[in-house]
């Protein structure tokens, strides 16, 4: 039931993060439509960080459930995910953010975005690679604690 579980997590934290996407995308294109277009054409970018967070969520599930078998803490995030998606919309709200005082970041994220992308996903990467090595430390110690 447990790797169930892990399972469950990472496809829920799929899915998530592609509601929040999608969401903020409709919000920035102020459309419903316009975001399966960015999709259809950034897919290559946007694929990765929505399967990327849903590992990291999987990775925070088993950590959690070994923490809680061998006493230990669990510290993880997919706060990266998030936000590196999230940076990847402002460029929809060129409109807006004129208004709010924000110019720069509106045509930094415009002229941008690619790299912005590029980024998220190394770091996203970076965060499955930390927390694969948080896992397999708490692996290696619970084994330990039951020998």
């Amino acid at each position: 039931m447990r790797n169930y579980s892990i399972l469950l997590w990472g496809v829920a934290g799929s899915i998530g993060i592609a509601i929040v996407f999608y969401l903020v995308q409709s919000l920035g294109m102020q459309s419903w439509t316009g975001p399966f277009y960015f999709i259809s054409t950034k897919w290559y970018f946007v694929l990765p960080l929505i399967v990327g967070f849903g590992i990291q969520m999987s990775l925070f599930r088993a950590i959690h459930l070994k923490a809680k078998q061998g006493g230990g803490a669990v510290v993880a995030s997919g706060g990266v995910s998030t936000t590196a998606m999230i940076a990847c919309c402002m460029h929809n709200f060129v409109s807006l953010l004129p208004i709010l005082g924000l110019t720069a970041m509106a045509t930094f994220f415009s002229v941008y975005q690619d790299y912005v992308f590029g980024f998220s996903i190394l770091f996203v990467v970076g965060g499955i690679l930390y927390m694969w090595r948080k896992y397999n430390k708490l692996h290696t110690c619970c084994k330990d604690l039951n020998k």
